[in-house]
């Protein structure tokens, strides 16, 4: 099955660019949304098993994966509205539809596959698929962010190529030349650590730009900010994703060997390094989609942090990405209906939104209070374990850190965002029929199911995410 879902995703995107009416075009990617619900059919019950050679029915995938196909189709659906708003030419539409399938279908790769070559392989092809939706609107500013994000993201490819070379050269001082992940894992206590804290180390580097965490962050922004706002809801979610299980392959099969507290210690410094960054970029930024996306870093670091501390810290990083994909893609949909309004990103041109689209307010004022971990959102519980968590480890000084941070962002967002909301401003004119209902009840369902995980923590999540780090150390 999952070899014919790569074959049909080769051949859907390619009839998909040829396609020249926009009501086609768009159904061919709502085709394409329906086979991979069908593809989550037949995955599911296989959950923790092969597939083949070089693909796993795996749990953690299993969870990244739903998120991917629910964002998928309500990226989808907003397209349509931003086609027929900006009057899109069919050739844009075309490339742009064919360029959403195959770079879901590469991030589908990457969650599936059990091979650190094919893994390395579907991250590069991602980099591909992203460019040509980054590129939508073509002018100055898109074209600029998709050299930046194509020449900055070969880097960090090919930092990581170097990753996996190191392995290899490790597994060939013992003649050990499967490269699948079990494999590794069986034999990684026999391999040389300097090889594997090399690898560790070119890995998370390069597989930095897809999480926006240091040292390669910044073409993540620039990208956020000058795609269509679906576009940027997924690089804020499902493509962070598959950027953290991409450095936790690497993780989970080194997990055995002495090298763990030192992976440990690098993921601490990575996430508090793009912490501090996160904090000092949202107190001066004043363009909203750019806070968004250094908001995503933000959480992209404490992922980071928490998953560093190991045992309830491995819960605590997955439940928080799961949440904030949901979160951060409501947000970015309703940045494009509020650009619509109000014609600008710039948090000083946006005010009284609450008074001018007061659902679309509501999403904005939910969202905001959810990515602050304010009750009754997921993310207080997820960032409570993560407290738990370092406290457990003795890093009272690490917690107090954070803290500082994160009070420091949660201010800087305030400001903002509670200005847009409330404040009435002298803004431009108002074009009150950019204002859709239907999009912010779509928006507002990703909310409402964070604050049902906040506030009922349903077993099928809890067990599932369980199931999926059974095998890391406690």
């Amino acid at each position: 099955m999952i070899y014919i879902f790569f074959a049909l995703t080769a051949l859907f995107a390619i009839l998909t660019y040829f396609i020249r009416v926009r009501l086609f075009s768009h159904l061919m990617v709502f085709v394409y949304i329906a086979m991979m619900m069908a593809l989550a059919v037949d995955l599911w019950p296989q959950a923790g098993k092969s597939l083949n050679t070089y693909f796993f029915s795996d749990r953690l995938g299993l969870i990244f994966y739903l998120i991917l196909v629910l964002v998928s189709l309500f990226s989808a659906i907003h397209y349509v509205k931003f086609v027929i708003d900006r009057n899109v030419k069919i050739s844009d539409v075309a490339l742009h539809n064919a360029g959403t399938i195959f770079f879901t279908g590469s991030m589908v790769g990457v969650l599936f596959t059990s091979h650190f070559g094919i893994l390395w392989a579907f991250m590069e092809a991602t980099t591909l698929g992203a460019s040509i939706l980054i590129y939508h609107n073509r002018n100055q500013d898109a074209l600029e962010a998709t050299w930046k994000y194509l020449y900055v993201c070969s880097i960090g490819i090919a930092i990581a190529f170097a990753g996996v070379l190191f392995l290899g050269f490790a597994a060939q001082q013992i003649g050990h030349i499967d490269f699948s992940f079990t494999a590794i894992k069986a034999e990684a206590s026999s391999l040389n650590t300097v090889w594997l804290k090399g690898c560790f180390l070119l890995i998370v580097t390069g597989f930095s730009v897809k999480m926006g965490l240091i040292p390669l962050f910044n073409v993540d922004i620039d990208a956020k900010d000058a795609s269509p706002s679906q576009v940027g809801a997924s690089l804020s979610s499902v493509l962070m994703n598959a950027g953290f299980i991409s450095i936790y392959r690497f993780y989970e099969a080194f997990s055995g060997t002495s090298i763990l507290p030192w992976m440990n210690k690098l993921l601490m410094i990575v996430g508090l390094l793009s912490l501090f960054f996160a904090a000092v970029y949202i107190l001066r930024v004043k363009n909203v989609k750019r806070m968004f996306a250094y908001s995503s870093m933000e959480h992209a670091s404490l992922v980071m942090i928490a998953f560093s501390c190991g045992g309830l810290g491995y819960f605590a990083a997955i439940l928080h990405l799961v949440m904030h994909s949901l979160v951060k893609s409501s947000l970015f949909f309703q940045m494009s209906q509020m650009h619509r309004i109000f014609g600008s990103k710039l948090d000083e041109k946006i005010g009284s939104y609450l008074r001018v689209n007061p659902l679309g307010g509501l999403v904005m004022l939910l969202g905001f209070l959810s990515i602050i971990a304010m009750p009754p959102s997921g993310m207080l519980i997820s960032e409570l374990y993560m407290f738990q968590a370092l406290v457990a480890k003795n890093y009272w000084w690490v917690a107090l850190l954070v803290l500082l941070l994160v009070l420091i962002i949660i201010y800087g967002l305030a400001v903002k965002m509670l200005g847009i909301i409330f404040l009435k401003k002298n803004t431009a004119s108002i074009n009150m029929q950019g204002a859709t209902p239907y999009e912010s009840i779509m928006q507002l369902i990703l909310i409402v199911i964070v604050f049902y995980i906040g506030l009922f923590r349903p077993a099928f999540i809890v067990d599932t995410i369980l199931l999926a780090i059974q095998t890391l150390p406690a």
